[in-house]
């Protein structure tokens, strides 16, 4: 995967949600002691002692404030809590009851027809932090919800709870005990086993949204959700991370946590929540480990096992982009070595692995591919231990080549796929990837634009100086609010969109329909444009899908809406869904 420039726009961490996430944490204060009885299903007390000092503003025992959200007010002794919605409002039946009676016992109901979003209760000054989230039970077609927890754990969660989903009952009840060694109904298993989990379904259903921290941008909604079976968190900061601290690498635009995890677990009930390593050029503790020995290598999967403890997870995701010949070895210990920590963990727990598609292109300065540690032998020992193998079928063109190509596409996937066959891989393990972004490269050469494939390209010597990137070639990201975040190549991206990706022409002059995938030639920039529109997509989505367990896409927040989604998005989730 691609890692790129911070963005220094904060929106604030799912601050912009219009669905179910994580409820505002309770205060610290607000201890067990206050706590006397879970919410009732009729009248009575909410079960904690608050009072009302106004018509939306209440405080608790310890004296934090709150105010009431939406159009909920405050009223005294209320069977659900300080906040409820006026009498009559709605003319509907409560579908949500958010509890946690070891934290303050704050609940609040929302009508039938109102925002989840507006009847969470704002943080008073000295609350907890985000890492103090509770426990949400959602009960989503349900006449009456009740949830009762009893909060009795020190899990390596920062307290974080889980969230579960009832469908369609008339009454919900939900009483948990969270014990301290169990993290959001992860399951501890002693045993050291390598067994692949559930994730490894056949059938092309699987649909993966890598999501990139530093492209935040206030969270997710709904509609990108749509059809995710996976989210994975990328990158965690492997420079700073040990066995009591994980956080993620290059974000300035609010940081993943250990309340991430759940909050999207509370928008769509299914979905796995891992965490990748590595990513390109973030990658080298990972090698650093593996040129270390069988010692350096348990260090670093003992601390990528307390990121899966700390910040809730399903899993891990490896992107070592991408182990040498020599180190292949140590690339299936590593992966071994991964899987059974993560199962010690969560019986259950999900290893992905990031693997190349440049099967014969080589490093101007080393000779290597980025497939030389992908043999037969590789796939025989861990065909069994990966549940994903996550295919970039992407950045199939880069800075090393000569001649302009298609980035991805039918094309791509067919010689990618052929190759891993031929080394044994498993197809119903293999994810195919996507983009959310168009490539470009200047050109030194006039090209034509009713034949822009097979030009020159200036390569490395060209595109780079000093070993890094120089601005004349660069992903253009759908979405165009993540310009403002790529730092000293923002203003060349804005340029490259406003005077040359603006005016490309039609689909009728820019589509390869037998390769599926778009290229373009602006003929007064000179520069090449190479990318997959969402029918591409999902052509090539309906094509493999038989043959694969499913698809990916980099990057979630990076299709045209946003974190709304997009047209990209949309085609492949129409796709896996069938």
């Amino acid at each position: 995967m691609r890692s790129t420039t911070t963005y220094s726009a904060l929106l604030g961490l799912f601050g912009t949600l219009s669905v179910l996430g994580a409820p505002a944490p309770i205060p610290q204060s607000a201890s067990a002691s206050s706590a006397t009885s879970s919410v009732s299903g009729g009248g009575g007390s909410s079960g904690f002692s608050y009072t009302c000092s106004g018509d939306k503003d209440w405080t608790d025992a310890s004296g934090n404030a709150y105010k009431c959200q939406g159009d909920t007010v405050c009223k005294e002794g209320a069977a659900g809590g300080p906040c409820v919605w006026p009498e009559g409002y709605g003319a509907g039946s409560v579908a949500l009851v958010q509890t946690d009676a070891a934290l303050g016992g704050v609940s609040t109901s929302v009508p039938a027809g109102g925002s989840v979003s507006s009847a969470i209760p704002t943080l008073p000054s000295n609350s907890a932090t985000l890492g103090d989230s509770v426990q949400s039970s959602v009960a989503a077609s349900a006449t009456t919800a009740t949830g009762a927890a009893v909060g009795t754990a020190s899990s390596a969660v920062g307290g974080s709870g889980a969230s579960s989903v009832v469908g369609s009952a008339t009454s919900a009840t939900s009483a948990s005990v969270l014990s301290s060694s169990t993290a959001s109904g992860n399951t501890t298993n002693s045993s050291s086993s390598t067994t692949s989990s559930s994730s490894s379904s056949s059938g092309g259903t699987r649909f993966v949204g890598y999501w990139e921290n530093y492209s935040n941008l206030g969270g997710v909604e709904a509609a990108q959700m749509d059809g995710i079976t996976h989210v994975i968190l990328s990158f965690i900061d492997m420079n700073s991370w040990s066995a009591s601290s994980a956080s993620f690498a290059e974000s300035s635009n609010g940081n993943f946590d250990a309340t991430t995890a759940d909050t999207l677990r509370g928008m769509n009930s299914g979905v796995k929540v891992t965490a990748a390593l590595g990513g390109w050029g973030l990658d080298e503790p990972i090698k650093t480990a593996a040129d270390g020995g069988e010692a350096a290598i348990k260090t670093f999967v003992q601390n990528a096992q307390s990121v899966v403890k700390l910040l809730n997870l399903d899993g891990l995701d490896l992107d070592w982009e991408f182990p040498t010949a020599a180190q292949q070895p140590a690339f299936v210990s590593m992966v071994k070595q991964l899987k059974a920590a993560i199962q010690e963990v969560n019986s259950d727990g999900i290893l992905s692995v990031a693997i190349g598609s440049r099967t014969t292109q080589k490093s101007p300065t080393t000779g290597a591919t980025d497939v030389d540690a992908m043999t037969s032998d590789t796939f025989s020992e861990l065909n069994d231990v990966v549940d994903m193998w996550n295919v970039m079928t992407y950045d199939f063109v880069n800075r090393y080549d000569t001649k302009t190509g298609h980035q991805s596409g039918g094309k791509v996937v067919e010689d990618t796929l052929k190759f891993y066959e031929g080394v044994g891989i498993d197809l119903q393990k293999v994810n195919i990837g996507f983009l959310n972004t168009a490539k470009y490269f200047t050109l030194t050469e006039s090209c034509s634009a009713a034949e822009p494939i097979g030009c020159p390209m200036g390569g490395v010597d060209f595109f780079e100086t000093g070993d890094k990137d120089n601005g004349k070639s660069g992903w253009l990201r759908y979405n165009a609010e993540l310009d403002q975040g790529l730092g000293e190549y923002a203003a060349i991206n804005a340029e490259m969109r406003s005077e040359s990706w603006a005016k490309k022409p039609d689909d009728s002059q820019t589509a390869f329909e037998a390769e599926k995938a778009h290229a373009w030639y602006d003929e007064d920039k000179k520069v090449f444009w190479t990318w997959t529109s969402a029918d591409d997509n999902k052509a090539v989505c309906e094509e493999y899908k038989s043959k694969v367990g499913g698809m990916f896409v980099w990057s979630m927040n990076q299709d045209e809406n946003g974190k709304a989604g997009g047209s990209h998005m949309k085609a492949l989730a129409e796709c896996v869904k069938g």
